[in-house]
């Protein structure tokens, strides 16, 4: 066992198997994830175990979205009527 890991439980470990983490390459797996997160988080309130694996999953839509969709620069009027259309 390794020193300081904390072991998985059987939960958890179902959870990777039925839907492995892996690095985003296009949007068909952006969809595919958010689509796996939306479904955990339907479930209503979370375990330990369930926050984890989301956490994980929002680090690679993070990083996907990051690399391929950029936030636009937005400065003065055009800020303004980008919020207000929010």
């Amino acid at each position: 066992m390794m020193s300081g890991l904390k072991t998985p439980s059987n939960y958890y470990l179902e959870l990777v198997t039925s839907f492995p983490p892996r690095p985003i390459t296009n949007e068909e797996e952006l969809i595919a994830n958010q689509n796996r997160i939306n479904f955990i988080l339907d479930k209503g309130l979370l375990n330990e175990d369930e926050k984890d694996y989301l956490r994980v999953f929002g680090m690679l839509v993070y990083e996907y979205e990051e690399k391929h969709k950029p936030m636009p620069k937005l400065e003065g009027v055009d800020l303004l009527k980008a919020v207000m259309e929010e």
